[in-house]
């Protein structure tokens, strides 16, 4: 029942913002609020479920990408960078700010994972670095860069949003990082 109530939720999100009631996710599992209690105490544990649930998915991808054999250090970089923030798409610049805004505790956890998860991703360029594929280049700068590009690119008023899918942009924030703007 756990996994429907966050499948259900999730649908809900992105319907309605965080806006939606209980009564509302009650209703669309055609169960009582009685039940959803039974699970989750409150909205903001549900929140809290839904946030964990994202990061275990970004986890389990990221996990999967640096175990891939088939991959150099540097595919991994660029698959993870391009690959972890579309598990990310249904939070919205908008919608983080309405969850910072309802469900502080959740909005914390997610915002902590986002800024402080970076071990593989430092782990894989350091590892870059000492097979000379990248330049000695300030590896904490440019995590600062990307996690400043991508929240751009997750602003509900960015400006490029209907000319170019996520993804297209995420591709081209990576290549820009990754490979400059000049040719070669």
């Amino acid at each position: 029942m756990e996994k429907r109530i966050l499948a259900e939720t999730i649908r809900l999100i992105r319907q309605k913002g965080f806006s939606f009631t209980m009564n509302d996710l009650a209703a669309a599992l055609g169960t009582s609020k009685r039940t959803l209690y039974a699970h989750y105490s409150s909205k903001d544990q549900l929140a809290e479920a839904v946030v964990e649930q994202f990061i275990a998915e970004m986890k389990q991808m990221e996990k999967s990408i640096y175990e891939d054999e088939t991959l150099d250090a540097l595919e991994k970089v660029k698959q993870l960078l391009i690959g972890l923030p579309q598990e990310m798409e249904l939070l919205n610049m908008g919608l983080l700010q309405e969850l910072k805004k309802s469900h502080y505790d959740a909005w914390l956890t997610l915002d902590i994972f986002m800024k402080e998860e970076w071990s593989v991703v430092i782990d894989l360029l350091n590892e870059c670095k000492e097979q000379k594929k990248i330049r000695n280049i300030n590896i904490d700068l440019l995590v600062q860069m990307y996690i400043g590009s991508i929240n751009q690119v997750y602003d509900p008023d960015y400006p490029l949003k209907h000319q170019y899918t996520t993804g297209e942009v995420l591709e081209s924030i990576v290549d820009v990082l990754c490979n400059g703007i000049t040719e070669k």
